[in-house]
């Protein structure tokens, strides 16, 4: 989750929770189906969506990272999409805590057309290496919590 530099010191503050959020302009994406996508975070093991809102739906994350920096709003991008406007100082991290791990690769495709079997081979391939992903991350998240949960009850 980004904000804009400037906004830091607005009267509305600093967002230290996701119910923060009510109280700020939240930028949103469309989806290609039309909806709007919900904003997503983890807290502590679980998943939580948020419905915000703002001043702007865009259709794409560029669109929507250059209103975040122009201040319009706070905006939930793709790490690496919003890299170079944090590390030029336009743009910081808000709401970290809660941020998700996603894995970093997304497929699109048409979904109403019959698949080439090259292509259905590939979508094949890479959900079965998201699923070994996810249990792997599922593992360390669940030994993180464990080694917390020794060192909060030794305290």
């Amino acid at each position: 989750m980004l904000r804009h530099r400037e906004w830091a010191s607005s009267d509305r503050g600093r967002p230290e929770r996701i119910d923060d959020l009510r109280q700020h302009a939240c930028l949103r994406i469309r989806r290609t189906n039309g909806s709007i996508a919900p904003w997503s975070f983890v807290n502590g093991n679980k998943s939580v969506e948020a419905i915000v809102s703002g001043p702007l739906i865009a259709h794409d994350f560029p669109t929507m990272l250059g209103a975040a920096v122009e201040g319009m709003g706070l905006a939930q991008v793709p790490e690496p999409i919003a890299a170079g406007s944090v590390k030029a100082g336009k743009l910081v991290h808000v709401l970290e805590p809660f941020a998700v791990m996603a894995p970093g690769v997304f497929l699109y495709y048409p979904g109403r057309h019959q698949k080439v079997p090259k292509l259905r081979a590939f979508i094949d391939h890479v959900k079965s290496r998201s699923v070994a992903i996810d249990k792997t991350r599922a593992h360390i998240d669940d030994r993180r919590t464990r080694s917390r949960k020794k060192a909060d009850a030794s305290r």
